[in-house]
């Protein structure tokens, strides 16, 4: 294969600085700019005072200089920690990363080795495009494909070792290096919240598929702080437990519910602008159906969600589901073992909260004649569905 990765000379010599070495300091010349437009606010402040006292609504001015010291303090504070822990690159390996077989990698930190400490791992190829026209058009990033863990980690001469290796299946898309209207990225972040300044790094890499593997002998998947988070994060959304024959695991309701409570705030929104807009004068009636309509679905999609329970058994005769909303009982489906296909992992909605994107995962199990049943639902971790699909592979496989 042709080595175009060699073409970038931030991957060249395999020593990839992090994407957020400029941040700091673009945070900090915005916060700068910021305060050097509010400040006259403060230049003014007996003339805004007086002001204040016969129209009470100019308070809402001073909104603006404190957002201003907000994003001077984040800035400050992210300015520290790179200082505080310095460039640490990454070194992968194998290099590029390989589609079909590893990528893995380390990085060496000035972080003082202590036995408690965890840095999450995060692996994610993301699709880069660009949405709207003219003046508003914006580029975004959706996941196209993600796993997480916990960084194995070893003592240095100047700090802690981080080390990760994740295995990532064929068929995945590889790093564009030209760089397009639309293209393919890969991402590895490693957080971790420490006792003064938190560590929080990304690395955009390149991946290609090579299947090669790595020299690392430990995967982050079989790492036991990622099963015992994978553990914990299934136990906080399912109750798993025996039964004759086989093992039963209940998802019920309200559980990961920020998706549902969005749904329903946005939809309530929604509706409520067209109610806005039938009672405006002059406003139609078309227009305010149609939110109204839009809204109301969303709404009933947000109440569904946070109502839906999940009973599933697997044992030696099968998969059996039964739905449930609000406690009462919607649907049951059922496959026999001699139909079962195989479990499969759906990647469902996702949600992005700053540098950090979740994925919410389904469950799911194919017949031979097609049908399909959801058998997991609201995980929102790929080791969390590994982890039930392994489980109730054990006793159907």
């Amino acid at each position: 294969m042709e080595e175009v990765w060699l073409t970038d000379k931030a991957w060249r010599d395999n020593h990839i600085r992090s994407s957020d070495r400029y941040a700091h300091w673009v945070l900090l010349v915005f916060a700068l700019v910021w305060n050097g437009i509010t400040l006259p606010l403060f230049l003014q402040f007996d003339e805004l005072m007086a002001r204040i006292e016969s129209e009470p609504v100019v308070l809402v001015a001073f909104i603006f200089p404190l957002i201003g010291v907000g994003i001077l303090v984040a800035a400050v504070r992210r300015f520290l920690a790179w200082r505080h822990f310095g460039p640490a690159p990454l070194v992968l390996d194998p290099f590029p990363g390989a589609i079909g077989g590893h990528v893995g990698g380390k990085v060496d930190t000035r972080i003082r080795f202590q036995a408690n400490q965890h840095f999450d791992v995060t692996l994610t190829c993301l699709q880069s495009s660009i949405s709207g026209s003219g003046k508003n058009r914006k580029r975004r990033e959706s996941v196209d494909w993600q796993t997480e863990g916990v960084c194995h980690r070893e003592r240095t001469s100047e700090g802690t070792r981080l080390l990760f290796r994740f295995r990532v299946p064929e068929g995945r898309k590889e790093t564009d290096v030209e760089k397009g209207g639309t293209y393919y990225l890969w991402r590895v972040s490693i957080d971790s919240e420490l006792d003064g300044p938190d560590f929080s790094r990304s690395y955009e890499i390149p991946v290609f598929p090579t299947r090669a593997l790595s020299s690392l002998t430990e995967g982050t998947e079989a790492h036991e702080a990622t099963q015992d988070k994978a553990m914990e994060g299934l136990e906080s959304v399912a109750e798993v437990r025996s039964v004759a024959r086989g093992i039963e695991a209940f998802f019920p309701a309200f559980q990961r519910p920020l998706q549902g409570l969005f749904a329903v705030l946005f939809g309530l929104l929604f509706a409520g602008a067209g109610i806005g807009v039938g009672y405006a004068k002059d406003g139609g009636v078309f227009l305010p159906f149609i939110f109204i309509m839009v809204g109301s679905l969303i709404l009933l999609y947000g109440l569904w969600y946070l109502g839906k329970s999940l009973l599933v058994a697997v044992t030696e005769d099968g998969v059996r589901c039964r739905r449930f909303l609000y406690g009462y009982p919607v649907k049951t489906r059922q496959i026999l073992k001699a139909d079962l296909k195989g479990f499969e992992i759906d990647e469902g909605a996702t949600m992005t909260s700053g540098n950090k994107t979740t994925v919410f995962y389904q469950l799911k199990v194919q017949s031979r004649t097609g049908q399909t049943l959801t058998v997991g639902e609201r995980m929102t971790s790929r080791p969390e569905v590994e982890l039930l699909k392994e489980t109730f592979e054990t006793y159907v496989g």
